[in-house]
């Protein structure tokens, strides 16, 4: 692992950043310094404790997207190669392939594959096959199932805690269906949105949808939306930017006009 480190103020200056505490700045900074060639770091629990920050502040970074962490309690600074451009003959090659397995790069930015067995690290002639890599993730996941209630590592499906998510949309969210399953693609989603939100809490942004008539279908317009539509990017947008506030009554052909196009988008 390399001794010197850099960081970008494209990130470190953006507002998603700096709307985060100073701990959680701190313990960024501390964990991309720790990081190896590849963005990976083998211990941040540790760094959490030397540094004297908690795991509430590992927890924001892995909500706002500023770390990816693994199952295992890896975890991976998400813009890493934006922040370090290491050259080949410098850089020494990650030991976590079967993390770097589940991820893929694009622009510079890692992200989490949605088929979770992502072959998108090529290997080289003395490394392992793709197929290779797959098994051992396989057996990997088998492992620490059977070792998770020995394990001191940061739980990362619990990181974020998606299930008061639910439980707040299910709650304040009465007109609309409830949500009964908790999915991959749900988990993703709300991490997403956790992201766009800025300074609204799940609960405000709820009780925004809740309060929209035409959301709710209280108007007779639309049957109402639901759980994957509220969490759908675009349309987060829209009710945030207050679209779908509810207006003095206009004529049937404004309304139509006002609202036409707003259909799912998945």
């Amino acid at each position: 692992m390399g001794s010197h480190r850099m960081f970008t103020s494209t990130i470190t200056d953006s507002d998603l950043f700096l709307e985060m505490s100073l701990s959680a700045q701190t313990l960024y900074f501390h964990l991309g310094l720790h990081a190896d060639d590849e963005g990976f770091v083998s211990s941040p629990k540790r760094i959490v404790r030397a540094t004297g920050c908690n795991e509430d502040d590992l927890k924001l970074l892995i909500a706002k997207g500023f770390v990816i962490c693994f199952d295992s309690g890896i975890i991976v600074i998400t813009h890493w190669h934006l922040h370090n451009n290491i050259r080949k003959d410098r850089k020494k090659n990650t030991l976590f392939e079967a993390e770097k397995a589940l991820l893929s790069l694009n622009g510079g930015v890692y992200s989490e594959s949605d088929n979770h067995l992502t072959t998108i690290c090529q290997p080289k002639s003395n490394q392992m096959t793709a197929q290779d890599k797959i098994s051992k993730v396989k057996v990997s996941k088998e492992n620490r199932s059977k070792e998770n209630s020995m394990s001191t590592a940061v739980d990362c499906r619990n990181a974020f805690d998606y299930q008061s998510v639910i439980n707040s949309f299910n709650s304040i969210c009465s007109s609309l269906p409830n949500v009964q399953k908790l999915t991959d693609k749900r988990r993703k989603a709300i991490k997403n949105a956790a992201s766009l939100l800025g300074e609204l809490s799940f609960d405000e942004y709820f009780e925004l949808v809740e309060s929209s008539d035409f959301l709710s279908g209280r108007n007779g317009k639309w049957t109402g939306c639901c759980f994957d539509w509220v969490l759908n990017g675009a349309n987060m947008t829209k009710v945030i930017e207050g679209n779908y506030e509810n207006k003095q009554p206009q004529t049937n052909q404004t309304v139509e006009r006002d609202y036409s196009g707003d259909f799912w988008e998945d």
